[in-house]
């Protein structure tokens, strides 16, 4: 009889997230005595992190059981809880998608969500997401699976329609919200702060929030009388990637709307032609680009830090919990304790104005029993035009990958807002070349 936990993350070489979630759970009580299984094909980087883990473990005076594995059949068997933060065809890959769509006017600026790079990088990840999905139901049934892996709507649709157990999507773009509202209301806890929001995911809005007795949306409005977004905190900002943006993006939408956006404006920009199809728009809102060069060095840079701290001290920031929530998730779902955050899952009517079955971003209720979103309502008029038509991209780029047809693929591209100035020819062609770049992994006929 099995007697531990056993906790898998397929995708396990992966330095950005792997060494950071098992991190949070050695640090959590209930997941101290578990089985970590760090699955992936390359298993050298996945070994890299085991040693590292090892030796956090020891400091952390923990007795940790981390395994490393390249067999698909020996990490899944016999599961509780499976996380998925890979990347099919990893960084070659990822370089046609920025490149092809750059000959036609799109400048991606991260370029796995939304526009012709997340719709490719859609594609060449479905086949990885169904071949996944049959093993867990092959291997551990029933196991939850949380996704990490982008674009973060498509591929967790995938998993919820393929999977027999719980499924949801997290991202942690929320929480750069709620750390600049605590910057700026001065709140000693995010506690302190209510809010309410929903959306897509990298496509979020808070429509409602509270911090005190003060209304943090009709506050906003009074001070962006005067003052912009990038003006309210007086200090650089950079994102989880380094790249300093002062949200001018943000602080338009806002205007725009009347609502507070997701603060990425690196991600939200994505959603807008007028912001990534003009260099001048580029350079006008302060949007910084991620080259493939640059994820490179960022890899190569992360893996040297890991290397160093084998051979001296371990970092600090590795000795408390981050605010990513993979081990809250999985300690509610252990436990039976209660936990309210921010979740991917299917929109079953929680945003009433959004289309059902759509994978939509709001407040979910994790218990025992499964992962319950909670009931948002219906969006503003003038956030949800701006959502439906990418909620119709991601659920039509869904339906062709699962009807392997080509042609309703390319009909989803030509829907996609940064597409617009391209006539009907060329989002073809552009469509066909994605698709040819990946094609040992695409099967569409």
């Amino acid at each position: 009889m099995k007697s531990k936990i056993k906790i898998v993350i397929i995708g396990g070489g992966s330095n950005a997230w792997t060494p950071l979630i098992i991190k949070d759970m050695l640090l959590t009580e209930s997941l101290q005595d578990v089985e970590y299984v760090l699955y992936d094909i390359n298993k050298k980087p996945a070994d890299l992190n085991k040693a590292f883990l090892d030796k956090l473990s020891k400091l952390l005076k923990i007795e940790s059981n981390i395994i490393t594995t390249s067999n698909k059949a020996h990490a899944l068997k016999d599961a509780n809880y499976v996380i998925i933060t890979i990347s099919t065809g990893g960084l070659d890959a990822m370089a046609h998608d920025i490149a092809i769509p750059e000959e036609y006017g799109i400048y991606h600026t991260v370029g796995d969500t939304q526009g012709p790079g997340g719709w490719a990088r859609s594609i060449r990840n479905f086949g990885a997401f169904v071949d996944i999905s049959n093993s867990l139901n092959k291997y551990c049934p029933g196991a939850m699976v949380l996704n990490y892996t982008n674009p973060m709507p498509v591929l967790t649709d995938v998993l919820q329609q393929l999977c027999t157990g719980p499924v949801i999507g997290l991202c942690h773009g929320l929480f750069e919200n709620i750390h600049f509202l605590q910057e700026l209301y001065g709140a000693k806890s995010e506690d302190e702060i209510y809010l309410k929001y929903a959306g897509l995911n990298h496509f979020f809005w808070i429509t409602e929030g509270r911090v005190g007795n003060i209304d943090i949306i009709a506050d906003l409005r009074k001070k962006l009388q005067t003052k912009s977004i990038t003006d309210l905190l007086k200090i650089d900002h950079s994102d989880s990637m380094g790249f300093k943006s002062g949200r001018y993006v943000a602080d338009e939408l806002f205007r725009m709307t009347n609502y507070l956006p997701y603060l990425g404006d690196r991600h939200t920009c994505e959603s807008f032609p007028w912001f990534i199809t003009n260099k001048k728009n580029l350079r006008k809102y302060n949007i910084k680009r991620t080259s493939i060069s640059n994820r490179r060095k960022m890899f190569k840079d992360r893996e040297d830090a890991l290397k160093r701290m084998l051979k001296g001290e371990i970092n600090d920031k590795y000795l408390e919990r981050s605010r990513e929530t993979a081990a809250d998730i999985i300690n509610a779902h252990l436990t039976g304790k209660k936990f309210i955050d921010v979740g991917n899952v299917k929109n079953k009517g929680q945003i009433s104005n959004l289309p059902l079955g759509t994978v939509v971003e709001t407040a979910c209720m994790i218990d025992k029993n499964s992962v319950t979103p909670l009931n948002y309502g219906a969006l503003p008029d003038s956030i949800v035009g701006l959502i439906e038509p990418l909620a119709y991209v991601f659920n039509l780029t869904v339906k062709a990958c699962f009807e392997n047809n080509r042609e309703l693929a390319l009909q989803a591209l030509r829907l996609d807002p940064v597409c617009s100035h391209l006539n009907c020819d060329q989002i073809k062609e552009m469509g066909q070349r994605l698709l040819q770049a990946h094609e040992k992994y695409v099967s569409l006929r």
